[in-house]
């Protein structure tokens, strides 16, 4: 199963978040994703201005396992993780040694990465389900358990603030309560959002209830002197700041290690080697002809040997080329070995990427593509460009049983992050005046000036199913405009 998410993530960059998951009962899962971008010709873009080098410093990509799914009402209680998380702490008063240590750091983080993910889901249950006759009970549940979790979590400060605990653990549990308010309040806020928005009939007194939580948090982060305290007069740089390394601290524990090399450079260096040999080869058997018939200190002689030598470095300037090409056709850019934190092998990643004219695009993809009429006569003068970017990815299903104890995981995320500043460069200026006749004048107003990227990902497992998307980025030279989504279709 892949399942693909496509969203801007700021002015200059849209994410692309594949979530892959192993097939039950099969030693090895195979995954290829493909993403094809097409750039109108009057960008400017080109493979003479646009390299290998420069499109992978345009990506980022993370990879992570995917969170453990658990409802927020099964956070805490009887045999949740919270409670797990208790006895972890309990095991630490006695012992502060590295086992119980790193127990304790990992249950506290898969918590708040846990929370986080749950709080997601909700959100995304409450919104896609506000016609239901029962959502004032779900969103008043929704509090409810928001409420009993933060309360049960702080209850287990006075377990582990105590004169033996060394201060870091202390540091790490006040880390995660402070994070948890955050992205707590932030639910709370986003749940206010969606109540402002429909006319549910406890409406006030739902806001009511949410306000006045969100309040007696800000309240607490106060009295525990946490300095994410959002404020009407400043910039709030500290919340932000400190909302994004709290994060990182406690989604670190889900990230993977990766071991990246190029792929096919040894045999690359082999062939470049040969080349090198036939040039030289060529070069001398010349000096050996002409040395031969014409004599060593003839001007003949010498002329024929300037003009060998100038054929030896161009011919093997030209192998080499040849040789680059012939081994990127079966060996990939990039090769990623993925290890868990504890040194277990669990995938590995291929990826190699491409740029070509779209008329050399495969009749499913130009099909898929299929540009409407006002498209094809804005670049039709010019056509476009394809980039191609393509992943094959290698799971070991086996090995995600036993990834995280006391947790199931079920497949991992690879996070693909596209900078798309080096393409507005030669743009048009992003406003464009509109006249609107009015009586006896004109009124002038503003229109925006975009440029459409359609964007193709056609994912395949090795079981045979597949799913082809097309999006299409809408640009200006200002950024990212909006997102749309054009086209979906699975096997």
């Amino acid at each position: 199963m892949i399942e693909e998410i496509i969203k801007i993530h700021d002015k200059y960059q849209f994410e692309i978040k594949f979530s892959y998951e192993p097939e039950e009962n099969c030693r090895k899962t195979k995954y290829t994703s493909e993403i094809y971008i097409f750039i109108p010709k009057s960008i400017g873009l080109s493979r003479e201005n646009y390299t290998k080098t420069q499109f992978y410093e345009d990506v980022k990509s993370y990879i992570r396992l995917k969170t453990p799914l658990i409802l927020l009402r099964n956070l805490y209680g009887k045999n949740s993780p919270l409670q797990e998380l208790e006895r972890s702490i309990e095991r630490l008063v006695e012992s502060q040694n590295e086992r119980n240590s790193s127990d304790f750091e990992y249950r506290i983080k898969m918590f708040c990465s846990i929370l986080k993910s749950s709080l997601r889901d909700e959100l995304i249950f409450l919104k896609n389900n506000i016609n239901m006759k029962d959502i004032e009970k779900n969103i008043s549940d929704f509090l409810e358990n928001l409420k009993d979790l933060s309360r049960e979590f702080r209850k287990l400060s006075k377990k582990i603030k105590v004169a033996s605990m060394n201060q870091k653990y202390i540091n790490l549990y006040n880390f995660a309560d402070e994070y948890l308010s955050i992205i707590s309040n932030e639910s709370r806020h986003e749940l206010f959002e969606l109540l402002e928005k429909n006319d549910i009939k406890k409406r006030n007194s739902l806001i009511e209830e949410l306000t006045e939580q969100a309040k007696e948090e800000i309240i607490y982060r106060k009295e525990s002197n946490y300095p994410s305290i959002p404020s009407e007069e400043h910039d709030n740089e500290e919340i932000i700041f400190r909302k994004s390394a709290l994060k990182k601290l406690m989604g670190r524990i889900l990230f993977l290690h990766n071991i990246t090399k190029s792929e096919g450079k040894l045999i690359e260096q082999l062939l470049f080697g040969l080349s090198a040999g036939i040039a030289m080869a060529f070069a001398t058997s010349i000096a050996f002809m002409s040395r031969t018939r014409l004599g060593e200190f003839s001007l003949f002689f010498f002329l024929l040997m300037v003009i060998a030598y100038i054929f030896k470095d161009r011919m093997k300037e030209i192998m080499k080329i040849y040789f680059s090409n012939l081994v990127r056709k079966f060996f990939a850019d990039k090769r990623t070995k993925i290890y868990t934190n504890l040194g277990q092998k669990i995938g590995i990643i291929r990826e190699s990427f491409s740029i070509f004219s779209d008329e050399k695009i495969s009749p499913e993809i130009s099909k898929i593509r299929d540009r409407d009429f006002i498209s094809g006569v804005h670049e039709g003068a010019y056509g476009e460009y394809v980039l191609f970017y393509r992943k094959d990815i290698t799971l070991y299903s086996e090995k995600f049983k036993t990834v995280f104890p006391g947790f199931q995981i079920n497949g991992i995320n690879d996070i693909t992050r596209v900078n798309i500043f080096r393409f507005l460069r030669n743009m048009d200026n992003p406003y464009k005046d509109v006249f609107i006749p009015k009586k006896n004048s004109y009124v002038r107003v503003s229109g925006s000036r975009v440029y459409h990227f359609n964007i193709i990902i056609k994912s395949i497992i090795s079981t045979g199913k597949s799913k082809i998307q097309r999006i299409r980025l809408v640009l200006t030279r200002e950024g990212i405009k909006r997102i749309e989504e054009v086209f979906s279709l699975k096997n």
